[in-house]
């Protein structure tokens, strides 16, 4: 899956604007994104736990392939963001599910202390898979930008039918409850942790990153071109490799990544409010990849943290809870977003405002957050 959504990415934006979106709109589609997917967080994650993680999977990568059909006609916003909202059901199918799955199936083989260490070599594999999609994708983009979506049609059929033939039930629930027990034990657990709370907090704050997701683009294209897009893409992302071996080297006792949650933010926040900042190329492009670097960290150190603390019959669902709460930030940002910059024009100068405040938000929460960190469990 990460081959085909690699694929959409370096020209995403391009392709937006090509079928008629403003910059504000591509802003304003993404924020109908997130918020669909936020609806679609519980009730995705409940059927996870209380029928099957595997099914869930399957599903999940079926409807973005569906997503992906409806983009390949889409034009105009409504259209765009009919596309979005399929493909945010799907990735809901995913995203409790896929940890929880790998946390169980660890626990089922006696290696639940590799859990970070296993989250990180992800990090490392899924990676190049990007990177190769997005070479694909601006080779596709030469042709008509609409083709970047064919990859991502093959490849959640192709994924659909590997977790079939593949998945058995090493990595479902060790106790089975139903949809409803899922929900209710989540909640409960949440209102009595504050370390699941405060985690909770990283991620709205770490939504600021998503605003260098929509515009990335449109800010290096008229610098490097389409076809430059592809190379640009690579050496950003290529960031991603060090931080997955940063997180597996961590000297750091199992569910104590709170400090390096908050160094994360920090790094990205940084990165974001500068990348703008220089007219050099080779300077925007460092800086980027710092930027990406501490991106590039946090989700592995969050899932570790979570899931250290979540127990097996419930996982999925509070996976889900934790990103329907934490993902506020990445719906409300790029809202806020549209509305600050209706009726300002399409360039660089416009994006690298927007960094700048998206950035200083990470870097001031961030530090609220060292203040806050948990010192126990």
């Amino acid at each position: 899956m990460c081959l085909g959504m690699g694929a959409t990415v370096t020209v995403y934006a391009p392709f937006l604007l090509s079928i008629g979106l403003t910059l504000g709109e591509v802003a304003l589609v993404n924020s109908v994104f997130w918020a669909v997917m936020i609806l679609a967080e519980l009730p995705t994650g409940m059927l996870a736990d209380g029928r099957s993680r595997a099914w869930s999977l399957k599903v999940g990568v079926v409807l973005q392939s569906i997503g992906a059909v409806v983009y390949l006609s889409a034009v105009g916003f409504w259209t765009a963001a009919l596309a979005e909202a399929i493909v945010a059901v799907g990735m809901a199918f995913l995203s409790g599910a896929q940890s929880a799955w790998i946390a169980d199936a660890l626990t089922r083989e006696g290696k639940f202390d590799d859990l970070r260490h296993v989250y990180a070599t992800e990090l490392l594999i899924r990676t190049p898979m990007f990177l190769v999609g997005g070479a694909i994708g601006a080779l596709l983009a030469l042709v008509s930008y609409r083709l970047i979506w064919v990859p991502l049609i093959v490849m959640g059929i192709v994924t659909a039918l590997t977790a079939h033939r593949f998945m058995n039930g090493q990595g479902e629930p060790l106790e089975q409850v139903t949809e409803k027990e899922a929900l209710l034990l989540s909640l409960r657990h949440l209102r009595s942790s504050r370390a699941l709370k405060w985690v909770i907090a990283t991620m709205i704050v770490f939504g600021c990153v998503v605003s260098f997701n929509h515009f990335w683009a449109p800010f290096f294209e008229p610098k490097v071109g389409t076809l430059g897009l592809s190379w640009v893409w690579a050496i950003i992302y290529l960031s991603f490799i060090p931080s997955g071996w940063m997180v597996r080297k961590l000297g750091i006792g199992a569910g104590q990544e709170g400090k390096y949650i908050v160094l994360s933010i920090l790094m990205s926040g940084l990165g974001l409010m500068l990348i703008g900042v220089t007219d050099v190329l080779v300077g925007s492009l460092v800086i980027a990849m710092f930027h990406e670097f501490g991106r590039g960290m946090f989700q592995p150190l969050t899932d570790s943290f979570v899931q250290h603390r979540v127990k097996s019959a419930y996982r999925a669902t509070f996976g889900s809870l934790q990103s329907f709460l934490g993902k506020i930030g990445f719906a409300v940002v790029p809202f806020v977003v549209w509305l600050l910059i209706l009726g300002k024009p399409d360039t660089p100068e416009t994006i690298t405002k927007v960094w700048v405040v998206c950035g200083a938000i990470m870097v001031v929460g961030s530090l609220a957050l060292f203040v806050l960190r948990p010192k126990k469990n």
